[in-house]
């Protein structure tokens, strides 16, 4: 609590209180003048001898208040400081004559002042001890609050500064001489203890290369012209990280428009800056995905009537952004529709905004530049909370482009269509047609092998035998090329199948050929799938015959059948919606199997792994397999190993 002693003339008191020259009443009259507090302690006894009346000024007390104390320091001191005042006057000894300490004495008003009080010795006893002491008492309880005030000032600043990300700075130009707040300091990334003086050109050194050159020009005309400046630009600190920071510089000028100073204030605009980056780099992105994308932005509002776009819309309607000074309103945009699509476009947005709903639609613009565009058009209704309508938002894309492909790729369909229509057409007529001359030679042949068996000899009947036999493959081929047709022509609409009663009754109709082979069939639990009843019942008839067909040689046939769903990863795979469910059908024997480089191969027509003789067949039936498979939105697949069988694996949708 000590303090420096300031000019109160407490020696000169002294003095005059210890001369001869001085009565009592002269004392008090002299004592009364001060405007301070003045009071004599009597050490030894431990009672205020003597107090003037500045008491009442100062405390509120009235010299009848004063006349009941007790006389020791119990009433003037507030008691919480009393024993820390008592230990102060014990340091007024021999050799110490002066001392000045601070602390609070008791306001009548059951408050406390601060008191700056300076003690000097004023009698001694023998022993040369302090006997009385006279202690002078200043108020400086104002001073003390106003140093509190300045002081809170100041943090709330520097907090403000800190928080901010702000420091003040000042530059005297006679001196050279450069101040930093604390803030400032917090800002370059130093600290006052490192650097209590700013060398001259130090803050320059910290500011990158690129934007010093523009910042000395800015401070120069600043400095020419007296007048304030706004600057941004980069700086590295102490600690070399880089930051972004604006400056506002204001030149402080005498009556002649000389600078004499300049102050300023720099602020921490990296996070502003970055996100003014990103939104420049966003914003630009946004332009190169409208471009790419051939669709535009806009934001139509109630009140204003007036409509915003974005870059993409004056690109779609062929306007130059920078030029264009039309007001965008809802009226202007209806006369760029053309006639035949503006009552249905302004019909739909009237709707939209009356129901408040989403809305999309097509319709062809007249461009800036007359060209002929087709837009579609997405937009919702915001409305406020009273459920009114107080914008529009929504997008508008160019589908020019599309459109064109849609109708060349619907023509080109047509044209597809009504060729394989034909095709199949011609195929099943010509395949027909071939049905009697065939006839016609199987008829004949026989009649003469009846009629002149006998005139042929051996080497007649051999060829008509062999002319017998090309008969009856070649009518198994027309045959099969007229189910092939059929498979393709058939409209009959899917419905539910079981696969176990189908494979079972495809078991039945193979009864023979099981019987003659001997052949072992396990059938495992199989769904039900959505399907044409007709054609599956073929597909397997096909399959199962053929793995009957094509056994090892001297070993009975044995075939697996199996069934299981696809998962996800394999639905990915076979590039198949992720959302349907499918179902795999594995059909596996022990034949003889073939080559997996044919895999292909015996899904094509005519296409035959084997000599006729040793397998008969027109190699049509797994043609017909594969189409089945595709009418059924599925497919087929085969793999193998010779001498080891076969698997052939069926991919169907559970439903259509």
């Amino acid at each position: 609590m000590t303090v420096e002693n300031d000019l109160i003339p407490i020696q000169q008191l002294r003095e005059l209180l210890a001369s001869g020259e001085s009565n009592e009443e002269l004392v008090k009259q002299i004592t009364n003048l001060f405007p301070a507090l003045i009071y004599v302690y009597d050490t030894d006894k431990g009672k205020i001898r003597y107090i003037n009346r500045k008491i009442t000024d100062l405390l509120g007390y009235t010299w009848d208040d004063v006349a009941s104390w007790k006389e020791d320091l119990s009433q003037l001191v507030y008691q919480e400081d009393l024993p820390t005042v008592l230990e102060e006057l014990k340091k007024l000894n021999a050799d110490a004559t002066e001392h000045c300490f601070q602390c609070r004495l008791s306001h009548k008003e059951h408050t406390f002042r601060i008191f700056k009080t300076v003690g000097t010795v004023l009698r001694r006893n023998e022993d040369g001890a302090p006997a009385s002491l006279l202690l002078l008492s200043q108020d400086i309880t104002e001073q003390i609050k106003l140093e509190e005030e300045r002081s809170a000032a100041r943090q709330l600043i520097d907090d403000t500064e800190q928080m901010l990300g702000v420091g003040m700075w000042s530059h005297d130009q006679a001196t050279g001489k450069t101040d930093w707040s604390d803030g400032m300091y917090q800002l370059m990334g130093y600290s006052r203890q490192d650097l209590p003086q700013i060398p001259s050109g130090l803050f320059y050194e910290h500011v990158c290369p690129k934007d010093l050159e523009m910042l000395r020009l800015k401070i120069q005309e600043a400095l020419e012209s007296g007048k304030e400046f706004r600057h941004d630009f980069s700086i590295e600190r102490k600690d070399g990280k880089r930051i972004f920071i604006t400056t506002v510089t204001k030149p402080v000028v005498d009556e002649g428009g000389r600078v004499l100073k300049l102050n300023g204030i720099n602020r921490d605009i990296s996070d502003q800056y970055q996100q003014t980056m990103e939104y420049n780099a966003n914003k630009e992105f946004q332009k190169e995905t409208e471009r790419m994308l051939n669709y535009g932005i806009f934001i139509w509002n109630a009140d204003s009537k007036l409509i915003s776009w974005s870059d993409g819309l004056f690109e779609i309607f062929e306007y130059d952004r920078a030029s264009f000074a039309t007001p965008l309103t809802m009226f202007w945009y209806f006369d760029q529709i053309v006639e035949d699509d503006r009552e249905k476009v302004q019909k739909t947005i009237k709707d939209a905004l009356a129901e408040k709903k989403e809305f999309e639609i097509e319709y062809s613009i007249l461009t800036g530049k007359g060209n002929l565009k087709i837009v579609n058009t997405k937009g919702t209704v915001v409305v406020d909370n009273k459920n009114n309508p107080i914008r529009m938002i929504g997008n508008t894309r160019d589908i020019t482009h599309i459109k064109k492909v849609e109708i060349d790729l619907q023509r080109n369909l047509r044209e597809l269509n009504r060729s394989n229509k034909e095709l199949e057409e011609f195929a099943y007529a010509a395949s027909h047609d071939l049905q009697e001359p065939l006839r016609k030679i199987t008829t004949f042949g026989s009649r003469l092998f009846q009629k002149f068996s006998a005139q042929l000899g051996d080497e007649g009947y051999m060829y008509i035998n062999r002319m017998q036999v090309a008969t009856d493959h070649m009518r198994s081929l027309i045959e099969n090329l007229l189910e092939l047709s059929r498979v393709t022509r058939n409209k009959q609409p899917f419905e539910k199948v079981g696969l176990d009663k189908l494979f079972y009754d495809v078991i039945s109709d193979l009864e023979l050929s099981i019987e003659e082979t001997g052949a072992e069939i396990q059938v495992g639990k199989l769904p039900q799938v959505d399907g044409i009843p007709s054609l599956l019942r073929q597909l397997f008839i096909n399959l199962l015959s053929n793995s009957i067909k094509f056994h090892q040689a001297g070993q009975a046939p044995k075939v697996e059948i199996s069934s299981r769903p696809l998962n996800k990863k394999e639905k990915e795979t076979h590039f198949l919606s992720p959302s349907s469910n499918y179902i795999q059908i594995d059909i596996r024997d022990h034949g003889i199997g073939f080559d997996q480089e044919y895999e292909q191969r015996i899904f094509q027509v005519f296409q035959r792994l084997h000599g006729k003789s040793e397998y008969p067949g027109t190699g049509i039936g797994l043609a017909i397999c594969k189409r089945i498979a595709e009418r059924h939105n599925g497919f087929i697949s085969a793999s193998g190993k010779e001498g080891e069988g076969a698997v052939f694996s069926i991919i169907l949708p559970e439903k259509q």
